[in-house]
């Protein structure tokens, strides 16, 4: 017996929405967008004996024409002559250069052309000198069979990626040179934001551990101790922002708290009083350091290049300690002879930082928050030297356009 399908009644449209908020209705959370209209509005210009380009939709005072992920790329070219003329032709190409231990390859990640005005196409219609055009950059490329995000340009002593816009004015053969060309460098700055909201860097830290204790993410690491010394290792407890991703352009707050026995913090301090307990002020026989480390790998026929390199430190303040009582922020509370020792701190790109975290096959560029605990005088102090890298990701833009308070 042949079955029937069932039947089904079609669903009503779906309901019409819109940003304009009706009587009773409130918004709970909304993200807010700068309009690139108005950011963008500068023309660039490049002029030659017998080419004009000019660029659309610039920031202003910019060198060098930008566009971002599928950016609209938008002008005209102003020819000085017209007469004679064959084609005219716009390219879009990109290069990615690897190099390592003497190998290297270069990759064409973009090449797209795109013929503006053709003499056999338009039956004998002469060339016009002012040619408008519009494109769209790609945002992927293709790694033989796999697709691959279109790196942004990058320039590193193993690494560049670049790109270029080119106007090329073909003539017939006869004469002499049968080609003009324009080139101009591009600068493809794809935009990337967090997921999430961060804590602003001037909240402090106890002010929203208690109310807030999902805004922070717990990096556990320990410094240990040398074997003779008999002491106990200390535990450090790095607290960052948990969305554990951030803008560039924004300051990422951060606690540090160290715990062990009295004996394995002294170190730490100028010296122990009568009675035994920790002291206020630190001292420097051990350095402390929270920094942002960038990590550049480059990989050229299974050969791999490592380069590092310190794109922001830490500000560290030393924090009073917290009443006994006080264990909001920690998995499991002080134990019997443990004592702690906190600072709050702050971290910041340095200005030259303007390209985010990113990632394809043969280059990979990856960031840190790096914790360094280190001796100044390591064959004397009873504290082996520490270093922690936690892998985070900087992306060019914040999370909202507009200051969040709490």
């Amino acid at each position: 017996m042949e079955s029937i399908p069932p039947s089904y009644t079609p669903s009503p449209p779906s309901p019409s929405y819109s940003t304009q908020l009706l009587p009773g209705e409130q918004t709970v959370e909304e993200t807010r967008r700068r309009s690139l209209q108005t950011q963008n509005i500068g023309v660039f210009r490049r002029i030659t004996d017998s080419i004009t380009l000019v660029l659309k939709d610039q920031p202003l005072g910019s060198i060098t024409p930008v566009y971002g992920r599928n950016g609209r790329v938008r002008g005209h070219i102003f020819l000085r002559s017209s007469e004679g003329l064959v084609e005219v032709t716009l390219k879009l190409e990109g290069h990615l250069r690897l190099e390592t231990s003497g190998a290297a390859i270069t990759t064409l990640v973009v090449s797209e052309s795109y013929s503006l005005w053709s003499s056999s196409s338009t039956a004998g219609s002469p060339c016009p000198r002012n040619l408008p055009f519009a494109i769209s950059c790609p945002s992927i490329f293709m790694d033989g069979c796999q697709p691959q995000p279109l790196p942004p340009s990058f320039e590193n002593k193993f690494a560049t990626c670049s790109y270029t816009l080119s106007v090329v004015v073909s003539r017939p053969r006869r004469f002499l040179s049968s080609n003009d060309s324009l080139v101009v460098p591009v600068c493809y700055h794809p935009r990337s934001r967090p997921h999430t909201s961060m804590l602003p860097s001037d909240v402090p830290f106890m002010t929203t551990v208690k109310s807030s204790p999902e805004e922070w993410h717990q990096v556990l690491s320990t410094m240990n101790a040398t074997q003779s010394s008999r002491l106990a290792p200390v535990q450090c407890l790095l607290f960052i922002p948990s969305v554990q991703v951030y803008p560039f352009s924004e300051t990422i707050p951060f606690h540090l708290q160290l715990r062990a026995p009295s004996s394995s913090l002294a170190p730490f301090l100028d010296k122990f009083a009568p009675d035994h307990s920790l002291p206020v002020l630190p001292s420097g026989k051990i350095n402390i350091r929270v920094y942002l480390l960038r990590q550049v790998v480059v990989k050229v026929f299974e050969k791999q290049k490592v380069s590092k390199r310190i794109i922001g430190e830490g500000k560290l303040t030393y924090s009073s300690p917290l009443p006994d009582n006080h264990h909001s922020y920690r998995n499991v509370p002080l134990g019997e002879g443990i004592d702690c020792l906190d600072w709050d701190g702050e971290l910041r790109c340095t200005e030259d930082v303007t390209v985010g975290s990113f990632a394809t096959n043969p280059l990979s560029v990856k960031d840190f928050i790096v914790l360094s605990l280190e001796p100044l005088q390591p064959l004397k102090c009873p504290l082996l030297a520490s270093k922690y890298f936690h892998p985070i990701r900087l992306v060019t833009d914040p999370w909202s356009d507009h200051a969040v308070t709490w």
